[in-house]
This record gives structure tokens, sequence and C-alpha cells, in this order.
């Protein structure tokens, strides 16, 4: 964040006090421009560049100010950055002020107030969220500059790269952990199809859904961990209490699709946690019975520990 204070005196002890508590409070930088009559091009022009570097402004003693014809093209041009300001008068605010200024009085970007202590007080209550939407905004800035949509899609590609550089600048930007692609996979299936375990794991820490279920093959994420035969996925899944009673869309019981994979040690540690060998698929065969059928000894025995109820 960059805090920029626009004041009318270069002598204005409130600048000071602002300074301070910018500082002393939440360790944030600041600088200060003067404004003045008959301000020379050169001096405006280095004001604007501090404008278009600036994400938040103090404005100080506006009604000095509000009599330079240069100060509502400051306004204008912070309203049109899109930017937060607070603009403190000093005394009861009155609505006198030129049409421009009092149009952005009504806009959500700009806040007036007649006593310092009521600004700097917004300020301390409403940092962090300032915090947080600067930092968003940096966020989807740097994406753009890079050329990288800000899309639930391309999103998805950068997980499956295990970028974790992008990653972070898609989840400062605002995306949602629970998003998903155009085809409807969520984000934490397409980490798990991509054997990405550092992504899994850091989608669930950010909030995704543990048991979203993808449209296309209607499985949950651990589901696609089994069908990756990942056992780290795998069982870091279930460490966090993913469903292992879920069937999915095309009728699989998850122990069923663990046979068929014939991963013996995602058998087990799918039994060892609850998993129902004798659920039935939509063929009529739960996993013992794939088991016996295609005399998978070790399966065999492992359900054997478990029987049926």
């Amino acid at each position: 964040m960059n805090w920029l204070i626009i004041v009318s005196n270069p002598n204005d002890e409130n600048a000071q006090l602002v300074q301070n508590f910018l500082s002393g409070k939440f360790g944030a930088e600041s600088s200060k421009v003067l404004l003045y009559p008959n301000i020379s091009r050169e001096e405006l022009f280095d004001i604007c560049n501090k404008v278009l570097v600036s994400s938040h402004f103090i404005i100080l003693d506006s009604e000095r100010l509000h009599k330079l014809p240069d100060y509502n093209f400051i306004l204008g041009l912070i309203r049109g950055r899109q930017c937060p300001a607070f603009i403190f008068e000093g005394r009861p605010y009155i609505r006198r002020y030129e049409s421009l200024e009092k149009e952005l009085r009504g806009s959500s970007y700009f806040t007036c107030f007649s006593h310092l202590n009521e600004l700097t007080n917004l300020i301390e209550k409403n940092f962090e969220k300032y915090r947080r939407d600067d930092e968003q905004k940096n966020a989807l800035a740097s994406l753009f500059a890079n050329g990288i949509p800000f899309t639930s899609d391309c999103f998805a590609q950068y997980i499956a790269k295990d970028n974790t550089e992008i990653c972070e600048t898609f989840f400062k930007a605002g995306m949602l952990m629970n998003a998903r692609t155009s085809n409807g996979i969520p984000l934490l299936c397409i980490a798990t199809r991509n054997d990405c375990i550092s992504k899994v794991k850091w989608l669930l820490e950010n909030g995704a859904d543990i048991d979203a279920i993808s449209s296309d093959r209607g499985y949950s994420p651990v589901m696609d961990a089994v069908w990756r035969k990942n056992f780290d996925i795998t069982k870091y899944l279930i460490s966090k209490g993913a469903d292992l009673s879920f069937v999915s869309s095309d009728g699989q019981p998850i122990l069923v699709l663990a046979v068929g994979n014939g991963n013996v040690d995602i058998v087990k540690i799918l039994l060892e946690n609850g998993a129902d060998p004798d659920i039935k698929d939509s063929m009529g065969m739960s996993a013992r019975e794939y088991a016996l059928l295609f005399k998978k000894k070790p399966m065999i025995e492992l359900m054997e520990k478990f029987p049926k109820k």
C-alpha cells in the first residue's frame, strides 16, 4: 500500500500526525505533496506521477484546496484510478463545493470528515480490508500485465503445472478455491489428476471442498487419486476427512475402482478407514466380489479381515 497525503500548507501539523499514525499503527509508508496557488506545471506533473503510483489518499484542509483549479483535476485523477480517498476539512463539512467534488462525495471511493479522529478511526477499523483490496488489485494487474486471463480454466492450467507463484497470484486476485473449469471440474480434482500433492494441500488449506464432485466423470478428489493410483494423495485426502462412501455418477464405489486399478496399498488404506467392500456398483457387483472374480489373492486376504456386515 502506498499512501499519499495532499496538503495546502507545508507546515500542516495534521500531516505529521497522520504519517505517524500510519507508520506507528500499521508500519505503512506514506509521502506528502503540496498543492498551492500558481503551482508550476513541473510540480503538478510530479504530483500526478505520485498519484499514479499511490493506492490510498488522505487530503487535508480541503476547504482551502477546493479553491485551487488544479484540485478538481487531482480529484478526478484519483477517482479515475478508483482509489480510496479520505478528505478532511478541519471544520463542519459545508456542502458548498464545486459540482465535481459534490459528485465525488457520493462516491464509494471518497469519504469526507469534519474531525481528524473520525478519519483515523475509520482507517484503523478498515485497514485490513484496504490492505486485502489493494493486494487483490495488484494481483489482478500482475496477471493482466503477464497476459494471463483471470479465468478458472487458466488457473487450472497453472495448478496442473504446479506453478506456485502464479497460483498464489490467482488466489490473491480473488479466485475462489471452489471454482470449476468450464467443463465442471473442481480445481482440487485438477490438482489430484495431475499428481500435484502440494497443490492438493494448498487448495484444502485455503478452503477447497474436499468432496467436490466433477461433472465429467462424477468423481470426488479422493476417487481421482485412487484412479491415478496415487497412494500419497489418497492417504492425505483420507486424513483430511474425504468421504469414502461416495458412489460416482456411473455407479462405482471407491473400493470397486481401487480393486480394478490393482493397487493393494490403496485398497488396504481404504479398508482401514471405513470403505465398505460390499457396496455394489451399477452392475450389481461389490469390490469383494470383483476381487474373488479376478482372483486377486492379496486383496481377498485383506477383505477377509473385514467380514461382510
